[in-house]
């Protein structure tokens, strides 16, 4: 059955084509322009191919001690193997593929990806911003990687992954309702498209009456408040949620990110990851 990261996948494939699928070609440094996947994650490693270094693929190679060139021992060398096809243990259990899977339907370079790779990508991205703004933003970046960055090795891992994705799920919802309701029938249309990828009825369930109910931050809060790495991932997906371009959603924002405990430099460093 399909669990809630398949629903963040699915969710996120039916908004890559709009305002959502340009922050994230921002984060991961594509010109949106198209290209293909190579080019993508020559980007992600710092490499020579119009990649920034001050984007994710800088922050990245810096966090995990890899250099510019994809024969470094850190993320260039993993990303270097991934191209070559391979899923080496080198890769320090890293979700490599969920970030390949994702950025080859930004760019149109990986074919046609699972919802749960895109979900799995999504929560990759979520945790490599939340361990870059933590380490920069005055804090400490986490001993190892945040659920969603690292890939699932027990079934204790994989619940925690799931945890958090249903988490920022809410995180998601909550924010797209800051300046008003979700229309009932948006919801219903999308929850009805969690029956092609096998979503049980629990899971239905929750996404509309989260979809279709009034706002409601305490569970997301009480679930991330404590826990930073995933403070930083629900405010990073409220930010790709929303275009902050309204009062309510500026306002929305600044409660948030006081209730959740996060260092306003921390907020300001995700934020600056999704302006344009």
């Amino acid at each position: 059955m399909a669990g809630f990261t398949d629903v963040l996948g699915s969710l996120l494939e039916s908004q890559l084509s709009g305002n959502t699928g340009d922050k994230l070609k921002r984060v991961l440094g594509g010109s949106g322009s198209g290209g293909d996947l190579e080019r993508m994650l020559g980007q992600l490693t710092g490499g020579s191919q119009g990649g920034s270094a001050g984007g994710l693929g800088g922050m990245l190679g810096q966090l995990m001690g890899g250099g510019s060139s994809s024969g470094a021992g850190g993320l260039g060398g993993m990303l270097g193997q991934l191209m070559g096809g391979g899923r080496s243990s080198s890769s320090g259990g890293l979700n490599l593929g969920g970030l390949e899977a994702l950025a080859g339907q930004l760019l149109g370079g990986g074919g046609k990806a699972s919802s749960k790779d895109l979900g799995g990508g999504l929560m990759a991205l979520l945790g490599s911003l939340a361990m870059g703004a933590l380490s920069s933003g005055g804090g400490q970046a986490p001993q190892r990687p945040p659920v969603g960055l690292r890939a699932p090795e027990t079934p204790d891992e994989e619940q925690e992954l799931e945890s958090a994705a249903q988490v920022i799920l809410m995180a998601m919802i909550n924010a797209a309702k800051a300046d008003g309701r979700i229309d009932p029938q948006e919801a219903e249309r999308i929850v009805s498209r969690l029956d092609e990828i096998g979503a049980d009825q629990e899971v239905r369930d929750f996404v509309y009456r989260e979809m279709a109910g009034p706002l409601d931050t305490r569970a997301m809060i009480e679930a991330a408040r404590g826990n930073p790495e995933l403070a930083a991932q629900v405010y990073a997906a409220s930010l790709l949620a929303v275009e902050v371009d309204t009062a309510a959603e500026n306002r929305y924002l600044e409660e948030l990110q006081r209730a959740l405990g996060l260092a306003p430099e921390v907020a300001e460093r995700l934020e600056q990851q999704f302006r344009a």
